[in-house]
């Protein structure tokens, strides 16, 4: 069987408590009714947490505001009813404004069941949002201290790897400088068979030497252990060498490279060193996914707001439209015709975001498949404009995880009943109080 209704009722005259519980048990409620006249015992009883409070707005040193004020000190949201022998308009407002659900008069006591109904369902209504609001925001606190302990995981990763990566990158180095060395006949003269041996080992070496750089450099980004020097590049100077580093690649593909640049001198101020990291990596991943007689073209220009559009575009196997939001994932390659034949890590496009957006940037790509892609960096190039783009990305990365917001649970509006005393009142007992 349900808990009985327990209800708290502040009167100090017997037969108004008697004819107000009569007509709650008329109405049809299954209730336990406790009578108060005092502070002291109005607190008392509320440590039995009653379902709903019926105040008489006058009692001796005590009265139905101060009753109010306690429920908010105490942070209760019992319904509270006001009932009283007559209508007060400023005390109905006070009340009302304090957190009263409604305000009766004695002379109509019939209608005081449904107002306990009313004020019940409303209640619960504040019940449930609070619950929810307090669940969210220990859901909000859980997901704040999640985000904190992932964002110090990735940094205590990144240093990891950074460290690993050096002390992998040394003895590596040393490897290939000894078979650079036998290689070269300076220690001596190999057979054929042994040549042949000492060759597929120093490349094999210089290959994984240069995994073990991207790793490194990636790590770098990640932790901001990585220093950004920018100074006056001249940018077609730095195409034209990127593209001479590759043409002997390109020519044993049979792909054509090309520049399209419409400016024969275009200074820039950017990281020399990471401007060109970026271009080659642009060209590397073009000349993996372009077929032979293909074409690559690199093409760049300066808009107006001192951003510069770097623009790398091949003849390739091109990018379904779902796989594009992959791209530049770490350690992520996409499968599929051409590129299973293809060897690597995948950190270089990884690699080139993070470095594109250390210096304020962003990276993106249009393809078509079957046709082709273009791969582009927009990035400041001013110091002024790098100065303002990097402030607003260090303030990006301050900003706090996403709050979520308790969802508004609208109460259903409940007008109080004030009913109007007839011409001629009629007070039960000696509760008609003026």
């Amino acid at each position: 069987m349900p808990n009985p209704l327990f209800v708290l009722i502040l009167e100090n005259d017997i037969a108004d408590f008697e004819l107000i519980t009569h007509e709650l048990d008329r109405f049809g409620f299954d209730g336990r009714y406790e009578r108060v006249e005092t502070e002291e015992d109005f607190i008392g009883r509320l440590k039995e947490e009653p379902d709903v409070i019926l105040a008489d707005y006058s009692l001796a040193g005590f009265d139905d505001l101060r009753a109010l004020e306690i429920l908010h000190e105490m942070d209760l949201v019992t319904p509270f009813i006001v009932l009283t022998g007559a209508v007060r308009e400023d005390r109905v407002v006070e009340c009302m404004k304090k957190g009263a659900a409604d305000y009766l008069l004695k002379d109509r006591i019939a209608r005081l069941g449904p107002a306990v109904q009313r004020a019940l369902e409303e209640g619960e209504l504040r019940g449930q949002k609070l619950a929810m609001e307090q669940a969210l925001l220990q859901k909000n606190v859980e997901l704040e201290q999640q985000y904190h302990q992932a964002q110090a995981a990735s940094r205590m990763k990144s240093i990891f790897l950074a460290n690993m990566s050096h002390e992998l990158r040394t003895p590596l180095t040393a490897v290939i400088g000894f078979s650079e060395l036998l290689v070269d006949g300076k220690v001596g003269v190999l057979s054929i068979e042994q040549l042949d041996f000492m060759e597929d080992i120093l490349a094999n070496g210089k290959h994984l030497l240069g995994l073990i750089n991207d790793i490194l450099d990636l790590a770098r980004v990640e932790s901001g252990m990585m220093p950004m020097r920018p100074e006056p590049v001249c940018l077609p100077d730095l195409i034209r060498e990127s593209i001479g580093s590759l043409r002997v690649l390109a020519a044993e593909r049979q792909v054509a490279l090309t520049s399209d640049v419409q400016m024969s001198a275009i200074e820039v101020f950017l990281d020399p060193q990471k401007l060109k990291q970026v271009l080659l990596n642009f060209l590397s991943n073009a000349l993996k996914f372009t077929p032979a007689d293909g074409t690559i073209t690199v093409r760049a220009q300066v808009g107006e707001d001192s951003l510069l559009r770097l623009e790398v575009q091949d003849s390739g196997i091109g990018i379904a439209k779902e796989d594009i939001g992959l791209l530049f994932q770490d350690f992520h390659q996409l499968d599929g015709g051409l590129s299973k034949q293809v060897q690597g890590t995948g950190l270089g496009l990884a690699l080139t975001k993070r470095l594109v957006e250390a210096q304020g940037g962003k990276v993106g790509v249009v393809s078509i498949p079957g046709k082709g892609s273009t791969f582009f960096a927009d990035l400041p190039c001013s110091p002024d404009r790098m100065k303002s783009d990097l402030e607003s990305l260090l303030h990006a990365t301050l900003i706090k995880p996403p709050v979520i917001k308790p969802p508004v649970i609208k109460p259903p509006v409940i007008k109080p009943t004030v009913i109007k005393p007839a011409a001629v009142p009629h007070p039960v007992g000696s509760a008609g109080k003026i």
